[in-house]
């Protein structure tokens, strides 16, 4: 799983540049991104980021019963009727999509809200295909195959990068906003049908009301419809900074975006790749009712993300500017423009730590079919920061908008570890964490030597302003930080930490 998503990220920012090079920062490139606030919404609405988190332990339950004719049943109702709902919020979607973009970005001017609804009703159709593959590749990955999951982002950019060299020049943004639509299909429709199909599972709908299968039926609504009906920050964070940027300059939002999307290098690889791996493992610990195990483990993965995150931090804040030039440079990104990123980047890169924690720490909790509590307080902890958003983004603009995100990521990242320890407590009573706080306390000290070095190392002045004096930069302070992480972790840790 980090392998591809290694893969997936290299991919994906190819197609970033590839937007970046035909397209730049502009007021057009603001509307583009703004047209993904309501798909986003519909499918987290419809949970097709949660599926995994909430289907998997229910899958695992009725495979550790060696009921395989259970386990597709269940699919292809839960399959069936929730698709249903989603393709008639699609279509209410595609008629009313006007008045939902002028509720999305209502700064933007009459041109851009017309060309987001255009933008709108392209994107929108792909979501039931993103939702009926978080299905599929639940299914896939109870059974421990992670293959077409892996593959499936690396289609899906593939078919933006495609479609958008193909059309840009005639259709502009809309040329992505198709390729949007041909990727989904091709990576979360047909691939996973097809990884079902080796699974010998049907991907016909189906409604079965058996007494098994609306009993599970019914645990999966309870388990998914917290995290439906919440909006932690996690989601929220990019919706209420594209709201509050659409009144700010042009090009506001693309600055945002591509900082974003630049963090998200180091979260995919330590926090995604740990989070999706580890989970299907969790939610069978908790369903065999192997407590001590399950904690082992959860408590097992945070340190490895202790170990990596905040120097991934530290390098990513203070190579900011040559990560940006060396990604986004060379194309119609000005170097205001390139500068101007970095700036934000820096202010995101600060956060890395929480946003790769909060992936795994959440996922503690929905291993153990424990959604309502976490999704609650998240909810409310978004409703609270909307005013510092507001706020910070009057006072310092779009970087005010990053700094809103990283102080709430790191309050949420808090809240959920308090609420972890409470849970661990009421399944292994006097657990005993002084292995984990000595390895906390003791790496809290590489990490401040790597942060010195990464400072260091950045102010010898090889990046000179061109793309290959930055390629260069990032070189050496990878090697340099790199190996000596390494070196750490092979010397300081205990023996099959990694």
């Amino acid at each position: 799983m980090a392998a591809s998503v290694i893969l997936s990220r290299v991919i994906g920012f190819f197609r970033e540049w590839v937007f970046t090079q035909t397209l730049g920062a502009s007021a057009m490139t603001d509307v583009y991104l703004s047209s993904f606030v309501i798909p986003d919404f519909l499918n987290y609405l419809m949970a097709a980021g949660a599926l995994s988190i909430s289907l998997i332990p229910i899958l695992s339950e009725c495979l550790n019963h060696e009921d395989k004719n259970l386990t597709e049943n269940v699919f292809r109702t839960v399959s069936t009727v929730m698709g249903i709902l989603l393709i008639s919020l699609i279509f209410l979607g595609e008629v009313f999509a006007d008045t939902l973009g002028s509720w999305v970005a209502p700064g933007y001017n009459l041109e851009q809200k017309v060309l987001l609804s255009k933008l709108l009703r392209v994107v929108l159709p792909a979501q039931f295909f993103f939702y009926w593959g978080g299905l599929a590749m639940s299914v896939q990955q109870t059974h421990g195959k992670f293959i077409y999951s892996a593959l499936s982002p690396i289609l899906y950019n593939l078919g933006i990068i495609l479609c958008g060299l193909i059309f840009y020049q005639t259709q502009g943004v809309m040329g992505f906003s198709i390729g949007v639509l041909v990727g989904s299909f091709f990576g979360h429709g047909v691939l996973q049908w097809w990884g079902l199909k080796r699974l010998g599972y049907s991907c016909l709908p189906k409604l079965d009301f058996s007494e098994n299968v609306v009993k599970r039926f019914k645990k999966y609504l309870w388990v998914t419809f917290p995290i439906m009906l919440s909006f932690s920050l996690v989601v929220t964070d990019e919706w209420i900074s594209k709201y509050f940027g659409s009144f700010l300059q042009a090009k506001a939002v693309s600055y945002l975006s591509y900082a974003r999307t630049e963090m998200r290098i180091p979260i995919a690889i330590i926090g995604q790749a740990a989070g999706m791996a580890s989970f299907p493992y969790l939610s069978r610990l908790w369903s065999e009712k192997k407590f001590s195990e399950y904690v082992d483990t959860l408590l097992g993965e945070i340190l490895k993300l202790w170990a990596l995150g905040p120097i991934a931090a530290a390098f990513v804040v203070f190579y900011a500017t040559s990560l940006t030039h060396c990604i986004y440079g060379g194309g119609k990104l000005t170097v205001f423009d390139l500068n101007e990123t970095a700036s934000v980047l820096e202010i995101f890169g600060t956060g890395i730590f929480f946003w790769a924690s909060q992936i795994l720490l959440s996922r503690g909790f929905y291993a153990a079919q424990r959604t309502w509590l976490p999704s609650v307080l998240g909810t409310l902890l978004s409703a609270l920061m909307v005013p510092v958003y507001f706020y910070l983004s009057n006072k310092y603009s779009y970087r005010g908008l990053a700094m809103a995100g990283t102080i709430g990521i790191f309050l949420y990242c808090w809240i959920l570890w308090i609420m972890l320890r409470g849970h661990i407590a009421q399944v292994v009573p006097g657990y005993d964490y002084k292995t984990f706080y000595h390895f906390l306390l003791k790496w809290s000290g590489v990490i401040v030597v790597a942060a010195f070095v990464c400072f260091g190392l950045s102010k010898l002045g090889i990046y000179q302003g061109t793309r290959f004096s930055a390629f260069a930069d990032l070189c050496l302070g990878a090697l340099v930080v790199g190996g000596g992480t390494l070196w750490s972790l092979r010397t300081m840790t205990p023996k099959d930490f990694f």
